[in-house]
């Protein structure tokens, strides 16, 4: 139990999640308070709450996005299966800020497995979002064929039209400052940033780095998907024959 918390601490799980995983698979119980205890007790050498526990915050906005009425494929047009999340393929998008001249990150993640792909932009236009998008998609193709992409009205993505013919899926865009309709992109944006904080230089970020974080993340168990990680989830859903493009419950 004490190296099972210990390797899960060391891999930035919330106590909650060693405790939830734990618990779905041994007979004793393990209680998400007791880590916490443990670890602000020093039980486990070099782990510190400051540094290895996820800290909430008000929600991050680096500055007021531009909104357009441009867009005429709503949210309340997509279909019922990218609704309910019944179905894999179905992705909610944004961007991440760095600071002022220090790039972004694009960041996608399935609705159904939580499976998280990034890219990284050294600016907003929109030749390089769409590009950073298709290096995303690329990734997660390998996994899951995305059929649907949900982004906010920011003027980043006035170029849908060539992300919708790269990637081969349909975009739809949420209401103008609504982000709980992309909650499970909000919810992701704001673990990133606990490894990658307000000012980080995006566009000198090692890729290793940005491919070592979203691993992490993804092999992360999620209380959402029975304390599986999204890459087990997928592999599960995999091994029960089950066409994870095409998967409804």
């Amino acid at each position: 139990m004490y190296q099972f918390t210990l390797n899960g601490l060391l891999q930035y799980w919330s106590p909650e999640i060693i405790a939830g995983r734990w618990n779905t698979e041994h007979s004793d119980r393990l209680s998400f308070s007791s880590i916490y205890r443990a670890v602000r007790t020093g039980q486990f050498p070099g782990i510190k709450p400051w540094i290895h526990f996820r800290r909430k915050a008000k929600p991050y906005s680096n500055q007021k996005k531009s909104y357009s009425r441009s867009f005429d494929s709503s949210i309340h047009d997509r279909p019922i299966d990218a609704d309910n999340s019944s179905r894999f393929g179905d992705f909610e998008g944004d961007t991440i800020y760095g600071s002022v001249g220090k790039g972004y990150l694009v960041t996608a993640i399935d609705r159904r497995s939580r499976l998280l792909v990034a890219a990284k932009c050294k600016d907003k236009t929109i030749p390089v979002i769409n590009k950073a998008f298709s290096v995303a998609f690329a990734k997660s193709s390998k996994l899951i064929k995305p059929l649907t992409l949900t982004l906010d009205n920011g003027t980043e993505f006035l170029g849908f039209k060539a992300i919708e013919k790269e990637n081969e899926l349909t975009i739809y865009f949420a209401d103008s400052h609504s982000p709980w309709q992309r909650g499970s992109n909000e919810n992701i944006n704001s673990l990133i940033r606990f490894f990658f904080p307000r000012g980080t230089d995006f566009r000198n970020l090692p890729q290793e780095q940005l491919d070592y974080v979203v691993s992490l993340i993804n092999n992360r168990p999620r209380k959402c998907l029975g304390y599986l990680s999204p890459v087990e989830f997928i592999n599960k859903s995999v091994a029960l024959g089950l066409t994870i493009w095409q998967f409804s419950c």
